[in-house]
């Protein structure tokens, strides 16, 4: 067996050092690509893409493009510094799978006066909103400093022992509520040529200026070193919906307090996790797996889910029995916390785009008396947001506060979910989506005992003899 470092990610201002256009991830996809149909060593593919550029490129074209292996151009990586883009735009990119983001966290980051005013609102026609739009902004910025300051100085008195940057941290993730979507932002992002084009056909396809913007950038930065692995990056016909003119189905039937809701379940899902397991261990077909279990007592059953899940750790992930088994909830929360669900990108999460005019408010802000100042604010935000509807429809997600509720579609199997309730039902989670975390586990633990018997926060991990006893079945 052999192992050899063939690339790695390294700076750029490290790569222009070298001045050599062979510098390019074209070559390492070149090479990988002939490994299916050559006889030589990769290595020695490696080194002969390295002397011909040229033909590596027309390689890449040619299987990438024309044969439609698209896989080989994942073999390319990029890594972009990504500054100056609202919060709003960032969920065009952090929603894309094969990728990887890291953003500034207005959790633990103050935020100055700094957000998106877009380009549209320079039209002669939309003068007097642009105006509206500023002073809006400005004053959603105020506020959040002068929430900043007066949580910090309730947290300083009630945890004097706590640290100085703990404290703060707790005050920020309160006083973010009240930022808009407009609010700039920056991240770094890897992802592969394949992503990228992803990525840059759905830029193409955004109605924002800012969208596009970001796209040429994009583009621009990585054409001259890898033209044969970037090409179709233009939006297509295909939109993928439909008017809903006439369609309307009714207004919001979730009651205030309620923030997760089962639209589908599935059925025996203890046993199904059980068949699969037995079915990966032995020869039968799963049907008579099935059937096996089902046979089973519940004493044997319970039984054999402690055996599974005996020296469990808060590390371990689960089989991938467990990913047959999906929930489809509808769920309530703010954008604040939206952001952070979004991150979970291996469910399925489909966000509704209409404005509710409803808000998630922490409690904190109650208790050092801004309210009023909030309340007053949102008041200010719905008015505006209203007119910019009519105006300009696409620009009203702009003025959303991080505190604006949204609802989103989302399926998830048991796998993801335990991923999900390890990370966001811990107690150093922020509040919010600890509370979803938590309704999701109560929910899932209805319809799944055995196999979300340790479905919990990292935090919380119980252990074999607290869920099945100490006794012997």
């Amino acid at each position: 067996m052999q192992v050899k470092l063939a690339g790695y990610n390294i700076d750029s201002s490290l790569i222009e050092k070298l001045n050599n256009p062979a510098a390019t991830p074209e070559v390492i996809s070149a090479a990988y690509a002939r490994i299916s149909r050559s006889e030589k060593s990769v290595t020695q593919l490696r080194a002969e893409a390295l002397q011909e550029l040229a033909k590596s490129r027309q390689s890449n074209q040619k299987i990438i493009f024309k044969l439609g292996h698209a896989s080989v151009a994942e073999h390319a990586v990029f890594n972009f510094d990504v500054l100056g883009i609202s919060r709003y735009l960032t969920e065009t990119l952090e929603t894309l799978r094969l990728a990887s983001f890291t953003e500034k966290s207005q959790r633990y980051v103050t935020f100055t006066k700094d957000y998106v005013v877009p380009a549209e609102l320079d039209a002669p026609l939309h003068g007097k909103l642009k105006g509206e739009y500023i002073q809006v902004l400005d004053a959603l910025f105020a506020e959040y400093k002068a929430s900043f300051e007066a949580l910090a100085k309730r947290y300083a008195a009630e945890y004097p022992d706590m640290k100085i940057r703990d404290r703060e941290c707790l005050a920020k993730e309160d006083a973010r509520y009240i930022l808009p979507l407009a609010t700039k932002t920056q991240l770094g992002m890897t992802l592969n040529a394949r992503s990228l084009e992803n990525l840059l056909r759905r830029l193409a396809s955004s109605p924002y200026y800012e969208a596009d913007q970001l796209r040429s950038l994009l583009l621009s930065s990585v054409e001259k070193i890898c033209p044969s692995l970037v090409r179709y990056t233009e939006a297509g016909e295909f939109k993928g919906t439909f008017s809903t003119k006439g369609l309307y189905p009714g207004n919001d039937g979730f009651k205030p307090d309620e923030t997760v809701r089962i639209v589908s379940a599935p059925s025996q899902p203890d046993d199904m996790i059980l068949a699969a397991l037995l079915y990966e261990q032995t020869a039968a077909d799963f049907s008579k797996c099935r059937k096996k279990v089902g046979n089973l007592s519940d004493s044997d059953k319970r039984d054999l889910w402690k055996q599974f899940f005996a020296g469990i750790q808060v590390w371990d992930k689960m089989p991938r029995a467990f990913e047959l088994i999906d929930f489809t909830f509808e769920l309530r929360l703010s954008e604040s916390c939206w952001a952070q669900l979004k991150r979970h990108r291996m469910g399925t999460f489909i966000k509704q785009q209409a404005a509710s005019g409803q808000y998630v408010l922490p409690g904190a802000i109650q208790d050092v008396d801004r309210l009023e100042h909030w309340d007053a604010l949102a008041d200010r935000v719905e008015e505006l947001g209203s007119r910019l509807r009519k105006i300009a429809p696409d620009l009203s997600p702009y003025l959303r506060l991080n505190a604006s509720k949204v609802k989103v579609l989302a399926k998830m199997n048991l796998r993801e979910i335990y991923h999900f309730i390890r990370l966001r039902a811990d107690e150093h989670a922020q509040w919010e989506i600890n509370v979803l975390a938590h309704e999701l586990e109560r929910a899932v633990s209805c319809f799944a005992p055995h196999a979300s018997a340790f479905l919990c926060g990292k935090s919380e991990l119980p252990s074999l003899a607290d869920v099945f006893g100490g006794q012997k079945d």
